[in-house]
């Protein structure tokens, strides 16, 4: 599920196909030192910035718990409903694999 650098637009090429609930972690382009949740809505896409706390906690929104790292996050929602507004009703239920040639 993690896709390394990829675009928003190219994300959203990726998550087409595949249906609600379905999710990849990327590498942000608007903050190299970043990543993001591009995610499947029944509405269409969402693309969510997990932000890094001063104390190297990854949370997810602003009402997520924070994590030591990504995997953890991804692995919460799995169980837990999404903290972030248009997609409260959504857990991470289908990871996009990565494609290999």
């Amino acid at each position: 599920w993690y896709h390394g650098t990829l675009s928003r637009s190219e994300a959203e090429s990726l998550l087409t196909l595949c249906k609600e609930s379905s999710y990849l972690v990327r590498k942000s382009q608007s903050c190299q030192k970043d990543y993001s949740l591009s995610l499947r809505s029944c509405k269409g896409f969402m693309h969510m910035k997990f932000t890094q706390s001063a104390d190297d906690h990854y949370v997810l929104g602003e009402n997520s718990p924070p994590f030591f790292t990504i995997p953890e996050v991804i692995h919460y929602y799995t169980t837990h409903k999404l903290p972030i507004r248009g997609a409260e009703h959504m857990s991470l239920l289908y990871p996009v694999i990565v494609q290999t040639l």
